[in-house]
């Protein structure tokens, strides 16, 4: 039977009240060295060395556009989902310019 995974939400009141369990002074106890000899016996790490990235190209995304900072910073502040209000905007401006 195949495992079925479960899907939990929290809200951010709910995150903040549970305990931090992390072993804050084992982690920061751990050296450079030990990372790495941690990263270099991990099966699920694959290496990535220079063989690894010889045939490697560089994949532009198609959709990009230049905003100014000031202007992303202040959608990022006013919108979680600033991304989709600026297309909402931009939409909306070219629909009531459609006759232009």
């Amino acid at each position: 039977m195949k495992e079925q995974n479960t899907y939990v939400e929290y809200s951010r009141s709910e995150i903040d009240t549970q305990p931090d369990e992390t072993e804050w002074s084992r982690f920061d106890a751990l050296t450079d060295a030990d990372i790495d000899a941690a990263a270099a016996s991990d099966a699920d790490d694959p290496k990535t060395d220079a063989p690894f990235w010889k045939d490697a190209t560089v994949v532009m995304p198609e959709n990009v556009i230049a905003i100014d900072l000031d202007l992303l910073e202040w959608f990022k502040a006013h919108a979680p989902d600033y991304e989709t209000q600026i297309n909402t905007i931009l939409r909306e401006y070219v629909e009531a310019n459609a006759d232009n």
